[in-house]
């Protein structure tokens, strides 16, 4: 599949997100409302209850819709989500033109974390926009890790108990080979930090 310009839209606009997944010893790339990256969805429903946000019939409605019924994501019916959500797999093909390789961005902002000075707006939009791109969800179910970097919410409190979990960079659990924001040896993750 060639991304749409709507999926990168949506990502720059923070309306989805892209979690890398490891499942039976294979790895995805998924692309999707990051809430649906969230395993255990009954938890925020039924903090919603409690807290009177929603009555019990919202309640049970939003626990058969939510992501196509899968309101707990689980190894077993990962699969199953996969396939509600073919379009949104990302392919290595996909992958190989998602970061637009921007050398003078690159540079600039190498020379930025040497020195201090200043990036100008336009050239810290387009970091921005490389930056979008980024995974924020890292779901590893052979080994029951979740990790994420969307500091905004605590996504962590909806993975299982029995699950190391927690808002941290995880860049250094992917494969190298699954690294598509290495580019020409230029390691354009380090454009998150800036």
């Amino acid at each position: 599949m060639t991304v749409k310009q709507s999926i990168l839209d949506d990502l720059w606009n923070g309306e989805k997100s892209i979690c890398f997944f490891v499942h039976s010893g294979k790895c995805y790339w998924v692309v999707d409302e990051k809430y649906n990256f969230s395993l255990d969805a009954e938890k925020d429903y039924r903090a919603y209850l409690e807290d009177g946000d929603i009555t019990q019939e919202q309640y049970e409605q939003s626990c058969k819709n939510f992501r196509g019924g899968i309101l707990k994501m689980t190894a077993e019916n990962f699969p199953q989500y996969l396939e509600r959500s073919s379009e949104k797999i990302l392919s290595s093909s996909d992958l190989n033109n998602f970061i637009e390789a921007d050398c003078e961005v690159f540079e600039k902002i190498e020379h930025y974390f040497l020195t201090g000075e200043g990036l100008s707006p336009d050239l810290f939009k387009r970091a921005n926009i490389i930056h979008s791109r980024f995974p924020r969800f890292y779901i590893n179910f052979d080994r029951k890790i979740f990790m994420h970097m969307d500091d905004v919410r605590a996504h962590e409190s909806l993975a299982y108990s029995d699950w190391v979990a927690q808002c941290f960079d995880f860049s250094f659990l992917i494969p190298a080979r699954e690294r598509y924001w290495v580019v020409a040896g230029n390691d354009y993750w380090k454009l998150r930090f800036v």
